[in-house]
């Protein structure tokens, strides 16, 4: 791996060591600049430590449709729904689902849907971009994905979701009960038809992939500061306030998830609605190789994915204040989704690993990518389920307003003036 020589040779903070604080971070010292990392917790131990690992170009609906809101009463009401509401936590939440189930109209959904696509259509080239940089290209595993459907019902309900994505330029193919029989015999008998993604992938280890990368921006000379960033002063120039003291900077990114709206309310004064949307996973240890590739269903709402530890079940929502406490019941349900999906020669009883992450959701799906004060602070935060497929394109965009060049791709949607 080379380290190219900038023109500019800054001096950059990055908040945040995350997935997207990562990228961005490698991205820029390998471009000559002179970076620096901060994060309390250490690389990848937020959200990006426990994630699905499925890089989900296919995904490219904001989580608000017209199609939610008959759906909602059902999810909330059972007890195995992919949704729920930390009740004791509603007085904090309620302000931003009523914002979240304003977007759940047309014209909200195809702005959104747009600006998705944009994104995901840039994702995986500028994973492999970067990766191949620093030689960590074997880090993703592009199988594909496969979405099962266990009733004839769900799979016609779908059919006008497949003309959207025939629209959005998305890639599929059509699997019939034989042929998922044939390519996942581990699944049970139940899938009546599955719709596969090719052009979608995983990884074995999304933990592994935050650490190769620090090691790979480290080796470069990045630096790393494990501590916890106040506030962002701009008065005279660029200066970073942590628990370890101020420090002057060039220019501050802020890519810190979930944890984000307290540090840009004090920088911009702008109140951004981020909620804390709350995943967990549950690891199989002896099902690493019952599946090729991630299996997700469209009718219990959640998805298995193979890696080196194991099989790993994830998804559901729990709207929840970021600082509650966990419900691992929510994991533990993950157990008895795969039940009814994997065959009867998969063995669930051995289970390993539980872990929560707080995915940063805001109302209409779209992240804040943008510059701020003349782009002595630049904005990444805000990418709801799609973090770490978004990551690396992310990265481009910050480094085209880094270096003002226009970004490759249209980033209106995703100013933070939206919310001002």
């Amino acid at each position: 791996m080379e380290r190219q020589s900038s023109s500019t040779g800054q001096n950059i903070a990055v908040i945040g060591g995350g997935i997207v604080g990562l990228c961005i971070a490698l991205k820029l010292q390998l471009s000559g600049e002179n970076v620096t990392v901060f994060d309390k917790r250490g690389a990848g131990e937020g959200c990006s430590k426990g994630n699905a690992g499925h890089f989900a170009t296919e995904q490219v609906f904001p989580l608000a449709t017209p199609a939610l809101l008959p759906q909602l009463p059902k999810m909330l009401l059972s007890s195995n729904s992919p949704v729920s509401i930390r009740f004791q936590d509603i007085h904090k939440t309620l302000g931003w689902m009523i914002q979240f189930l304003s977007k759940a109209r047309k014209k909200p959904t195809e702005h959104a849907t747009s600006a998705l696509t944009n994104l995901n259509q840039h994702a995986m080239s500028s994973w492999y971009q970067l990766l191949e940089k620093v030689n960590l290209s074997h880090l993703i595993v592009m199988d594909g994905s496969l979405l099962t459907f266990e009733s004839d019902e769900s799979f016609k309900a779908y059919s006008e979701i497949l003309y959207q994505l025939e629209k959005q330029g998305v890639s599929y193919e059509v699997w019939g009960k034989n042929l998922i029989q044939s390519r996942v015999p581990n699944l049970s008998r139940t899938v009546k038809h599955g719709v596969f993604f090719s052009e979608t992938g995983h990884s074995l280890n999304p933990y592994s992939i935050c650490l190769e990368m620090k090691l790979a921006f480290e080796s470069l000379g990045g630096k790393w500061r494990k501590e916890q960033v106040e506030n962002v002063m701009l008065n005279n120039g660029t200066e970073l306030i942590t628990d370890g003291g101020h420090r002057m900077f060039d220019k501050v990114i802020v890519a810190t998830g979930a944890e984000s709206a307290p540090l840009i309310k004090r920088i911009t004064g702008i109140k951004v609605p981020l909620q804390a949307e709350r995943g967990y996973h549950l690891m199989l240890p002896d099902l690493a190789d019952s599946l090729p590739f991630p299996v997700s269903s469209a009718d219990r709402k959640f998805i298995m994915t193979p890696m080196q530890g194991g099989l790993r079940l994830a998804g559901t929502v729990e709207y929840a204040d970021l600082e509650s406490p966990p419900n691992m019941k929510r994991a533990e349900m993950l157990k008895r989704l795969a039940k009814g999906l994997l065959s009867d020669d998969c063995k669930l009883e051995n289970s390993g690993e539980k872990w929560m992450g707080n995915r940063p959701s805001l109302p209409d799906s779209l992240p804040v990518i943008d510059s701020y004060s003349q782009g002595k602070v630049l904005f990444a935060f805000g990418h709801q389920h799609l973090g770490l497929t978004q990551a690396a394109v992310t990265a481009d965009i910050v480094s085209q307003l880094h270096y003002e060049q226009k970004p490759a791709i249209d980033i209106s949607p995703f100013q933070l003036s939206r919310f001002g």
